[in-house]
């Protein structure tokens, strides 16, 4: 910044120097065209010779602007000259020599009829107020140079200063952020708007990679927990065997049977999660009428609804769409089987497929029992079961509501719940229509 204030301020003393010089060769120009059209008149008026009171009268006025007129016939003789009184009473010269000369032809008809020499003290014939008028102006824009300068140089600091303790702040965060520490947050307190959207950037990546840090340590202990359990199950129950506590028995095997089934199906869910959030892009997607693999799905839970009396009304529209048909099945079916789980006996539930605007709308809802609402934000979570005690009595595992959102996701839509406990709840899905 400051080499660029330095620099506008030696342009602009060039700049006026130079626009300077060519405004006073431009009056030393006018002045001698001036004078020679002056001769020329004279001349003329004096009906074609040279009048030597006319022509002192020119020349002692040139002397006055600091020329020196010396004219000559078109046989290159003297005309006229000043004397060496005249001279020296009107200039400081000493020797016409040693000046600069600048000769001008007198024509006529383009006829040359004389020349007129002038000699002047320097190239650009200044004048003294000349002189001191550019050597004022001169000194002037040093001190304004300098004043920017020096307000330049304050203005530089202010902004380093500002600049360089919230950068530096931000700096010391993101370290401490890169050895895991995620509980500061950057305090907003600039006044430049870019440091500001950096401060907030930042605090929200230390916020996200904090909640992923804890989704992290939560899953591994769900997963350890939810793999422990039939494993431990499962452990005792051959002890127990082996030892000849228990003896072995069909009811045992299929038992420990049904626990291996249980973990297998867990692992698989783990996978099934796995594979579809790091591969949106393997997602076969096909054009699929959605209210027909509705109707697909609900064949399928046909039994359990008579089982319960569960009411269903199904009102759908024919939606065309671009989805995975397998994934998006999968999303309905965990839905569906949700709805009826939750379900009373008798109860009921409604589900809707429409199209708005650009977009498919699914919702599943039902007059179950509910979800607290200190539940309700994270239901989608990995594990999370909003009453542990039953969901794994009815044989859940809190992973179905995971692989809904992250299908759904990878489709490039949203899901969401709205649910009141003793209530019921409503499942939405929204996806896009080409996706």
């Amino acid at each position: 910044m400051l080499l660029i204030v330095g620099s506008i301020s030696l342009m602009t003393v060039s700049l006026v120097s130079d626009h300077f010089d060519k405004y006073v060769q431009q009056k030393h120009d006018t002045t001698l065209t001036a004078y020679k059209n002056e001769l020329m008149v004279s001349y003329l008026t004096s009906n074609g010779t040279w009048k030597q009171s006319k022509v002192k009268k020119i020349g002692a006025r040139a002397l006055q602007d600091g020329l020196i007129l010396v004219l000559k016939d078109a046989d290159n003789k003297i005309v006229w000259e000043p004397s060496q009184t005249l001279l020296h009473k009107a200039t400081n010269a000493k020797n016409i020599d040693s000046m600069n000369k600048t000769t001008e032809a007198i024509k006529i008809n383009s006829k040359q009829i004389a020349q007129a020499q002038f000699s002047h003290n320097d190239a650009l014939g200044y004048t003294r107020h000349d002189v001191a008028f550019i050597n004022d102006l001169r000194i002037s824009l040093a001190g304004i140079s300098a004043f920017v300068f020096l307000v330049a140089i304050i203005i530089a600091v202010w902004i380093a200063r500002d600049l360089s303790k919230p950068l530096r702040q931000i700096v010391s965060f993101t370290q401490a952020v890169a050895s895991g520490d995620y509980r500061n947050q950057l305090p907003q307190q600039t006044q430049i708007v870019e440091i500001n959207a950096l401060i907030n950037v930042t605090n929200e990546l230390s916020r996200q990679l904090s909640k992923n840090q804890a989704l992290r340590e939560r899953l591994s202990s769900d997963i350890a927990h939810e793999l422990r359990t039939p494993l431990t199950t499962i452990q005792g129950s051959l002890e127990a065997m082996i030892d000849g506590i228990w003896p072995i028995s069909e009811a045992r095997l299929v038992s420990l049977n049904d626990e291996v089934i249980r973990l297998t199906h867990l692992i698989n869910n783990i996978e099934n999660i796995a594979s579809i959030e790091h591969s949106e892009d393997k997602l076969i997607k096909v054009d699929t009428d959605l209210s027909k693999l509705i109707q697909q799905v609900l064949s399928n839970f046909q039994s359990n609804l008579e089982e319960k009396k569960i009411t269903l009304d199904y009102h759908t529209e024919k939606v065309i769409a671009v989805i995975d048909p397998d994934k998006i099945n999968q999303v309905i079916t965990n839905l569906l089987s949700n709805a009826i789980k939750f379900t009373q006996t008798r109860g009921k539930i409604i589900i809707k497929l429409k199209r708005i605007s650009d977009n498919i709308v699914l919702t599943v809802e039902d007059n179950g029992s509910g979800i607290a609402e200190k539940d309700v934000p994270h239901i989608f979570d990995h594990f999370y079961m909003a009453d542990p005690a039953r969901n794994r009595q009815q044989g859940g595992q809190g992973i179905g509501l995971a692989i809904v959102k992250t299908i759904v996701v990878a489709h490039g839509g949203s899901v969401s719940v709205d649910s009141k406990l003793g209530i019921g709840t409503i499942f939405t899905v929204k996806l896009p229509l080409n996706n």
